[in-house]
């Protein structure tokens, strides 16, 4: 698996660590090496794809709970 790593508004570089999509909407997972993550989600601006934050922390909730149960069996292993 590739890492892609990006640099956010706060200045950290973070990897992106996986895509989710919810309602047609898709979201990118970012990850820091000390477990701090981020959520961006992807819009199409001039049809291109553009990063945005994400509209509250409703929406961070949400994706974060699909993220876990997409990965549930990955954090049972850990524990």
């Amino acid at each position: 698996m590739d890492a892609y790593v990006m640099t956010l508004e706060d200045g950290k570089d973070y990897y992106i660590i996986d895509t989710i999509v919810i309602n047609s909407n898709k979201y990118l997972i970012f990850a820091k090496d000390n477990n701090e993550y981020a959520v961006r989600k992807v819009v199409m601006d001039n049809g291109k794809e553009a990063i945005t934050k994400l509209d509250d922390n409703h929406e961070y909730d949400e994706v974060m709970l699909e993220f876990v149960a997409k990965h549930k069996g990955e954090f049972d292993e850990k524990e």
